[in-house]
C-alpha cells in the first residue's frame, strides 16, 4: 500500500470513529443539559474556528508544504521555520485567550439570545469553553508537522483519541449526574490533552529545540509571500464556512444555534471525508512539483480527484436519506422535520465544496494561493451580503444556503484558473465531469430521495441501496474517463522554485 494510500485510511477511519461518538454525546447533552448549554458549546467551537482561521496567518499550510519539501534537505531551516511558528501561534494563543475574557460580558449580554441559562453563568461557561477551543490553534502547528511528513495515522490517533476520550468523558460526566461547568471544564481538558501529547511524539520527530519559541528572518522572508496569500485564503474562507452558525447564533435562541449546528456538524463529519483524502495529498503533490515532475503530479491529481468527487456522492446521499432518523434520534421528530430542508441544501454546498477541493489543494501545492485568496475576496463583496439577506428571509434554510451560493460562486470563478495555471489542462475537461457527476447523482439518489423523502426508514433504506446500484454502476465510466490521460496536453516540466516565484 501506497504512503498517500495508507494516509487516507487513516484520515477516513480517524473520522468514522468521531461521528459514532459525537452522535452519542450530543444526543446526552441536548437531553440533559438543555438546548441553551448545547447552544453555547457549539457556538464557543464556532467562534473559535472563525478566530483560528483569522490567526492562522497562513503558517500551518506552509509548514506542510516546506516540510514536505525540505525535511531530508534542510532541517536547520526547518527547526527555525517550527520555532517561529510555535512563538506566533502561542503568542496568538494567549491574546485571544485574553481577549476572550474580557469580552465574555459582552458576547452573552448582546450577541447570543440566551433563554434558560443566566448571563452570569454564561458568561463563566464561555470563557471556560474559549479557553479550550483556542487551543485548537497551536495545535495545529504540531499537526501541520506530521502532515508535511505524510504521517496522517500520528494525526487521527492523537485527534480522534482526543476527541473520543472528550465525548466519552462528557456521558460519564453526565450519567453521574454531573452539570454544565463539569462538562465544560472537560471540554476544554480533552484539547489540553491533545496538544500534550502533540509535543510529546513531536519531540521525537525533531529536535527539542525546534518545539522551543523562537524567530527567524529568514524563515519569515522565504515564506512570507505565500504566507500573506493564505491568510485571505484561510481567513475568509473560515469566515464563509462559519458565517450561517454565526448569523443563526445572532438572528435566533441559541439553542438554535445548537440544533442547525449540529446538522451542519453532521454534514461537516462527512466533508472531513473529502479533506482527509486531499490533506493526505497535499505533501505528496508539495513534493512532486519541488521534483518538477509535472506528469506524475498530473496522474496523481486526476486520481485523487476522481476519488473525491465520484467516492463522496454516496456519503452525502446517504445522510440525506438517514437524516431524519438520525436527528429524530438526537432531538425530536418535529426538530427533525425542521431541519432536514437545511440538511439537504448543506449536502448539495458540500459536494460542489468536494468537487474544489482536490484543484485547491493542488494550486496550494504549486504556490498559487492567491487564486484561492482572490476568490474569497471577491466573495467578501458578493456572497455574504447574499447570505446575510437569505438568513433573514429564510431562517435555516437561508442560512444553510449562504454555503451552497459561496460554492456556485468558487464554480465560476477558481476552476479557470486552476485549470490554465497549475494543471495546463482545458477548462472544459473539469467543467465537463463535474456536470456529468452532477447529472449522475440527480438521475440515481436524487430522484430516489424525492419518492421517498416522506417513507418509514426501511423504504428509504432500500432506495439508498437501489440508488446507489444504480450510481456505481454508472459512475465507474466517469471514473474510467477522468483517469484516462488527456491527449493533447502540452505541459512543460517546471521546477518548483520557478513556478512558485
Amino acid at each position: 500500500m501506497s504512503r498517500l494510500s495508507s494516509n487516507i485510511l487513516w484520515n477516513l477511519a480517524g473520522q468514522a470513529v468521531l461521528l459514532a461518538v459525537g452522535l452519542l454525546a450530543v444526543r446526552f447533552v441536548f437531553r440533559q443539559l438543555g438546548a441553551d448549554a448545547f447552544g453555547l458549546i457549539l457556538f464557543a467551537q464556532t467562534a473559535s474556528f472563525v478566530l483560528m482561521g483569522v490567526f492562522d496567518l497562513g503558517i500551518s499550510s506552509t509548514i506542510v508544504r516546506e516540510v514536505a519539501a525540505h525535511f531530508e534537505t534542510d532541517r536547520p531551516y526547518l527547526t527555525e521555520l517550527l520555532r517561529t511558528g510555535t512563538s506566533i501561534y502561542w503568542g496568538a494563543y494567549l491574546l485571544l485567550a485574553a481577549t476572550v475574557m474580557v469580552a465574555a460580558p459582552a458576547l452573552t449580554n448582546h450577541w447570543v439570545n440566551l433563554q434558560t441559562i443566566d448571563a452570569a453563568s454564561a458568561t463563566q461557561l464561555v470563557r471556560l469553553l474559549f479557553l479550550g477551543a483556542l487551543l485548537t490553534l497551536p495545535r495545529s502547528l504540531y499537526a501541520s508537522l506530521f502532515r508535511g511528513r505524510q504521517a496522517m495515522g500520528v494525526n487521527n490517533v492523537i485527534e480522534s483519541s482526543a476527541l473520543a476520550i472528550q465525548q466519552l468523558g462528557i456521558i460519564v460526566i453526565l450519567a453521574l449526574g454531573g452539570g454544565v461547568f463539569s462538562v465544560g471544564a472537560w471540554f476544554s481538558a480533552s484539547y489540553l490533552l491533545s496538544v500534550l501529547a502533540y509535543v510529546v511524539v513531536a519531540a521525537r520527530v525533531v529536535p527539542a529545540r525546534a518545539l522551543a519559541p523562537g524567530y527567524s528572518a529568514t524563515a519569515v522572508r522565504r515564506n512570507l509571500r505565500f504566507s500573506l496569500h493564505m491568510v485571505a485564503t484561510s481567513s475568509l474562507g473560515m469566515l464563509f464556512g462559519q458565517s450561517d452558525k454565526v448569523l443563526v447564533s445572532k438572528l435566533m435562541p441559541i439553542g438554535t444555534l445548537g440544533t442547525y449546528g449540529f446538522a451542519a456538524t453532521l454534514v461537516a463529519g462527512v466533508a472531513r471525508v473529502t479533506s482527509s483524502i486531499v490533506l493526505a495529498a497535499f505533501p505528496s503533490f508539495a513534493g512532486l512539483f519541488q521534483r518538477g515532475d509535472h506528469a506524475a503530479l498530473l496522474v496523481q491529481y486526476r486520481k485523487v480527484h476522481a476519488l473525491v468527487t465520484f467516492g463522496t456522492a454516496p456519503l452525502f446521499a446517504a445522510l440525506t436519506f438517514a437524516g431524519l432518523p438520525v436527528l429524530t434520534y438526537v432531538f425530536n421528530g418535529a426538530t427533525a422535520r425542521m431541519l432536514m430542508a437545511p440538511l439537504v441544501v448543506l449536502c448539495i454546498g458540500s459536494y460542489l465544496n468536494a468537487t474544489l477541493s482536490t484543484p485547491y489543494i493542488l494550486s496550494l501545492a504549486v504556490g498559487r494561493p492567491q487564486i484561492a485568496a482572490r476568490q474569497n475576496f471577491l466573495a467578501l463583496f458578493v456572497v455574504l451580503p447574499v447570505g446575510v439577506a437569505l438568513t433573514v428571509w429564510l431562517g435555516l434554510v437561508g442560512a444553510a444556503a449562504s454555503w451552497l451560493v459561496y460554492h456556485l460562486f468558487a464554480c465560476t470563478y477558481s476552476p479557470p484558473r486552476i485549470c490554465r495555471e497549475c494543471l495546463h489542462l482545458p477548462v472544459r475537461t473539469w467543467y465537463g465531469h463535474i456536470l456529468k457527476q452532477l447529472g449522475l447523482i440527480a438521475a440515481t439518489y436524487g430522484i430516489g430521495f424525492a419518492f421517498v423523502h416522506d417513507a418509514s426508514t426501511g423504504v428509504q433504506a432500500v432506495a439508498y441501496v437501489a440508488a446507489s446500484i444504480a450510481y456505481v454502476g454508472a459512475g465507474l465510466k466517469l471514473v474510467r474517463a477522468e483517469l484516462r490521460p488527456v491527449t493533447g496536453e502540452s505541459a512543460p516540466q517546471r521546477t518548483g522554485r520557478a513556478e512558485a516565484a
